[in-house]
């Protein structure tokens, strides 16, 4: 079994350009590169994480508006099947909970100063 001897270590690497010597455009545009990178993290990316945040947020917002009319809808319909009579009483029900709960969230409100 043979093994492969290292190159020598005066031998030119793939990075080195003709003459063994760095190719001073490699290494201009490598610092430039990473001067870019340096900028954006410090200016675009946070304004790209802000705008993402919003986005989400927006969004969760509306899942959770349509989960509560959905919600509403179920709970109307369940009234209405469960309560003997017309859809009145559902509606009466509804009425009289929804009516409570506001009046027990008017009396815990802090009053201004």
């Amino acid at each position: 079994m043979s093994t492969m001897a290292a190159p020598p270590s005066d031998a030119p690497t793939p990075d080195d350009g003709p003459g063994g010597r760095n190719d001073w455009a490699t290494t201009s545009i490598d610092r430039v590169v990473d001067v870019v990178e340096r900028l954006r993290s410090a200016t675009t990316q946070p304004a790209i994480t802000a705008v993402r945040t919003v986005v989400h947020g927006v969004f969760v917002a509306f899942c959770l508006i349509a989960a509560l009319v959905l919600g509403s809808i179920g709970i109307f319909r369940l009234l209405d099947v469960a309560i003997p009579g017309e859809s009145w009483s559902a509606h009466l029900a509804l009425g009289a909970t929804l009516s409570a709960l506001g009046a027990w969230f008017w009396s815990r409100r802090t009053p201004r100063s």
